[in-house]
This record gives structure tokens, sequence and C-alpha cells, in this order.
């Protein structure tokens, strides 16, 4: 049975905090971890139309969000243009990268926006690696794909990433 944003919310609230935690444990954030959540959670509670039959799924699309979210506010300092460190984005080893620079964090938004655009499948599996570092089997899970099909998709989502990135610089 789906429930909705709320319930699952309600439901999953150590889980939330912990992918917000998780986001932003590597960065010099000007929100805390539970500010993130909570973020989200005023931000997508009236919304009927969202409906989830499991919680990877939940905290998927959960994921998605504190990255729109996190790409708002990185938009947003641009727009004020200070100088403050923001968000430092940490991609790991397997990714370039980047300062943590409003520029940069624009320039994987850019990067993963052109990749939905070409493979959308590539973007999710993107999304859920690199934001909410989920493992390749709870990719598969979500997305109900055979795991050596999210870890050639990854691989090729990578490339795609990385040579954006270093195309932007």
């Amino acid at each position: 049975m789906a429930s909705s944003f709320s319930e699952k919310f309600n439901a999953n609230y150590q889980d939330v905090l912990n992918l917000a935690r998780a986001r932003l444990s590597r960065e010099k954030a000007p929100v805390s971890t539970m500010t993130l959540a909570h973020e989200i959670y005023l931000k997508l509670q009236g919304r009927e139309d969202l409906q989830f039959t499991s919680d990877l799924k939940f905290l998927a699309y959960a994921s998605r969000a504190m990255r729109s979210l996190l790409v708002d506010m990185a938009r947003e300092r641009l727009t004020q243009k200070r100088s403050a460190q923001l968000l430092p984005l940490t991609l790991g080893a397997e990714v370039i990268d980047g300062s943590g620079s409003p520029e940069e964090m624009l320039a994987i938004e850019q990067a993963l926006t052109g990749l939905e655009a070409r493979d959308p499948r590539l973007a999710r599996i993107t999304e859920m690696r690199l934001i909410f570092g989920m493992e390749i089997a709870e990719i598969a899970a979500v997305l109900e794909i055979s795991e050596p099909t999210v870890k050639r998709d990854w691989q090729d989502a990578k490339k795609s990433i990385t040579d954006a990135l270093e195309r932007s610089r």
C-alpha cells in the first residue's frame, strides 16, 4: 500500500535525519541537519500526489529533494554575491571533488541536468549514488532493475559527470 509523504516522513524520521547528516557531514554547511530535514518536510508535506510504495523509494525521493534545496541555496548565494564558503560538495574518490563554491555546486547541477536530458535513469542512479550514498543493491531495488545494470549505468554516469565537470573548469 502506498503512503503519503507526511506518513513516510514520520515513519522514517530518523532515516531522514541520517540522510541529511550524511549529506552535510563533510560540509561546512550554513544549515543544520535538522533544518535541512525539516525544510524538506515543509516544502513537501501538503503534496497529495506524492505516494511511496517503499521506504527506499521515499528516501531516494527525499535525497533528490535535498539536492534541489541545496542547489537553490547555492543559487541564492550567487545572487547575493557573497564570498562566504557554501556547502562543500564531496563526491568521493570516484568523481572529481568540487571546492564547495556555489559555482562548483551549480556546475554539478548542470552536469546532472545534462545527464538527465540524455538518460534519465543514469541521472537517477547518479543522484542515489552521490547524494544519498545508496549501495548498488539498494538502487537496483528502488529502480527495479538488475544490479549488473546499475553497475554498468553507474560507470557510464561517472564518466559523463566527470567529463562535464572537467569541461566546466
